[in-house]
């Protein structure tokens, strides 16, 4: 038995799908509206956005020149300064300047020690320097004692190295009235640079 449905019930069954396609249609449309919305907050967002980043990104790069321009000047600097210490301590050297020093000076050297270099590492930089120190006595006048630490310290032979102290001895003179000349030690402290 077969039951054959009127044009009515056609009808209604037909705008109820209708209705339904609608409502479906509608729902979909709403949601895509709705992102539509939430994707133009979210561009509008990222474009009010945009300047700050361009300008903190400039600001960076900017920065990032800067400290490279620092590191140069430093490394610059760092490699000058190293140039300027000996890369050897040649005790050989060192004693023939005490002594052409002192002879320019008229001074009679008395006694030249030096010490064996050791090392050192400077603090929070991978550098290591060999240390070493002399001790010099000589006799002769003042005035030459005051040239001869004078031109240690400016000579180009010593530009690692520094003057730590300086001890003059002056003699009273004896009950015959001869005059001892006076007397010096000056212990000087110095520093080469090995390299890498």
């Amino acid at each position: 038995m077969r039951m054959r449905l009127s044009r009515t019930a056609w009808l209604i069954l037909g705008i109820g799908v209708l209705v339904i396609a609608l409502g479906t249609l509608y729902m979909v449309y709403s949601r895509q509206v709705s992102e539509q919305q939430e994707l133009a907050a979210s561009l509008s967002q990222a474009q009010a956005r945009l300047p700050k980043v361009i300008s903190d990104r400039q600001a960076a790069e900017a920065e990032l020149a800067q400290g490279q321009d620092k590191l140069a000047q430093a490394t610059s600097l760092l490699d000058k300064s190293q140039a300027q210490f000996p890369k050897s301590a040649g005790s050989i050297e060192y004693d023939e300047a005490f002594f052409e020093i002192a002879f320019a000076c008229d001074l009679e050297v008395m006694s030249l020690t030096a010490s064996e270099p050791s090392d050192k590492k400077v603090k929070d930089i991978d550098i290591t320097f060999s240390v070493f120190s002399f001790e010099v006595e000589v006799r002769g006048e003042v005035a030459d004692i005051l040239d001869f630490v004078s031109d240690i310290a400016t000579s180009p032979h010593f530009t690692g190295a520094t003057v730590e102290v300086v001890n003059i001895e002056i003699k009273e003179p004896a009950a015959a009235g001869k005059t001892e000349l006076p007397t010096a030690t000056i212990s000087l402290v110095g520093y080469n640079y090995e390299g890498k």
